[in-house]
């Protein structure tokens, strides 16, 4: 696809942080369940969707607070003692950068701006900053840091706001389908992540400047 000469200019870049510059962010879950002899799926509940997580990633809930709910959960519903620090080793265990991922902020740095936007912990901000090459990046915008989280439209403007751009001027990139209308709403283009050559080859037909 061609490059529309009279579409705005990108000018930022803003990625996830779990599922898109690591692996999924259910993987860990997904290998602790079969462990446990329950479906691959059965804690993704506990994760997608719940309500508990969610106020974790506002910052109203302690992780640990979270964790102890879940332990209690799984036995009722499921009849399976859990122990909560696998659990945490579960939930934690998709936090391998993909190295391919990371080959492309290193070229886009060169020419965008780029931020992360994710929907995370307070007690993950240490492990981001360090994990993260974060000389490239011009900030990482932590759901828990201020209490609003994807798709709440909100954090979208606070994302515009940081960048001091319009929504046009962004493309933003994730994962969860339901975290990009709202994206798309205020103006950027939006895309749903697949896999790091799927995400190079839709980057270069929006007119980005990097090697397919």
């Amino acid at each position: 696809m061609e490059p529309d000469d009279r579409r705005t200019p990108i000018r930022a870049v803003v990625f996830d942080w779990s599922g898109v510059l690591t692996e999924s962010p259910l993987s860990g879950l997904h290998r602790y369940s079969a462990q446990l002899g329950l479906p691959e799926t059965a804690l993704d509940g506990y994760v997608r969707g719940d309500e508990e997580f969610a106020k974790v990633e506002r910052g109203e809930l302690p992780v640990r607070d979270f964790l102890k709910s879940v332990c209690v959960r799984v036995r009722d519903e499921h009849g399976v003692e859990i122990d909560i620090s696998r659990l945490a080793a579960a939930m934690a265990d998709t936090r391998t950068l993909r190295p391919e991922m990371i080959d492309l902020v290193t070229e886009l740095g060169e020419r965008y701006t780029l931020a992360v936007l994710t929907n995370n912990v307070l007690e993950n901000r240490d492990h981001l900053e360090t994990t993260l090459p974060t000389e490239r990046f011009a900030f990482i915008l932590n759901s828990a840091d201020v209490g609003v989280r994807k798709p709440d439209p909100e954090i979208y403007r606070e994302l515009l706001r940081r960048l001091d751009c319009a929504g046009p001027e962004v493309v933003h990139i994730d994962d969860f389908a339901e975290n990009l209308p709202p994206a798309a709403a205020l103006g950027m283009t939006t895309i749903e992540f697949t896999g790091p050559r799927e995400l190079r080859r839709t980057l270069a037909g929006l007119g980005v400047e990097v090697s397919p």
